[in-house]
């Protein structure tokens, strides 16, 4: 049996032209949730809260955290909660965290981690903490490493890959590891493509071939084929990338450069409940697009 990797675009009708936004899949709710983000053409920041069923997108609340870019999010599916830290607006850097109940956004903490934008987080399942690892606080590259437990944030490290933003993470449920690829350090003329894990102790480099280097890509970690999957990115310099790729947590793989437009700070979700990758949005050059993609992996017999 081979693999057929087949994007298919769903839907261009909801929430409007935007990049930097945050998607989860809210494995309570079985919706995609989407917050915030950047409309380049207009010079905007939303804080409108979206939710896609499969089908349609739903506009579920216009209140919560202020209009706000380059944030992160996870879903929770210990406590049934969605958990967003940080992100920015003109001239000003947040560090504030915020939870989604599935009906309004409260206000759970304003201290932690320093006030920042491009950095990631993922939901650790085993250990059922949110981890978050560096950024930008608008002046320096971060790369200390901290967990939210749902009381409070302690950091954890200090130590690992380098200050970098631009980056993404997932959490492997099979080897129960959170795995880090790319960025940007020092600049964005230095993009990255090492691939580390953090075992919730230490962070371990574990590949420095695959995609080339980028940042602003996405990744989700496929539960059902237990691998991780890339989309996009750019390259700082003078490519934005449309190559999907897989790592299967010893090897990247190169599996389709056909579906959605080259594009970069799009956001991706991985929906258990139907098996599909979800894409949204993100910016192609210096246009900010509003589509809908969904990515399926079919199997049929080798030839």
């Amino acid at each position: 049996m081979i693999e057929v990797w087949l994007w298919t675009q769903k839907q261009d009708i909801g929430p409007s032209p935007r990049g930097w936004q945050t998607m989860v899949y809210d494995s309570e709710g079985k919706k995609t949730l989407l917050f915030g983000g950047y409309d380049l053409d207009v010079n905007k920041r939303f804080n409108d809260t979206w939710e896609w069923d499969g089908k349609y997108w739903t506009q579920v609340a216009d209140t919560g955290p202020s209009p706000r870019a380059a944030h992160d999010m996870v879903f929770d599916s210990e406590r049934k909660r969605t958990v967003l830290f940080g992100g920015s607006s003109t001239g000003q850097v947040f560090n504030d965290t915020w939870e989604w109940d599935g009906t309004e956004w409260t206000q759970v903490a304003d201290t932690g981690p320093s006030p920042r934008v491009l950095h990631e987080m993922v939901f650790d399942s085993e250990r059922k903490r949110t981890v978050l690892f560096g950024g930008a606080d608008g002046n320096n590259l971060l790369n200390d490493t901290w967990e939210w437990d749902g009381t409070e944030w302690t950091q954890v490290a200090d130590t690992g890959p380098s200050p970098r933003a631009a980056h993404d993470m997932v959490f492997d449920s099979e080897k129960k590891r959170t795995v880090l690829f790319g960025g940007t350090e020092t600049d964005e003329n230095n993009p990255l493509n090492d691939t580390w894990e953090w075992d919730g102790t230490e962070w371990t480099q574990v590949a420095d071939t695959g995609p080339s280097p980028r940042g602003h890509h996405d990744m989700v970690f496929d539960s059902e084929k237990k691998r991780t999957v890339l989309f996009g990115g750019a390259d700082f310099v003078s490519q934005i990338f449309n190559d999907t790729w897989e790592w299967d947590g010893k090897f990247w793989t190169q599996r389709q450069d056909i579906g959605p437009s080259p594009r970069a700070i799009h956001s991706m979700a991985y929906d258990s409940q139907r098996q599909s990758v979800v894409l949204f949005g993100g910016f192609d050059n210096s246009i900010s697009l509003a589509d809908t993609w969904e990515l399926n992996v079919e199997t049929s017999p080798e030839l």
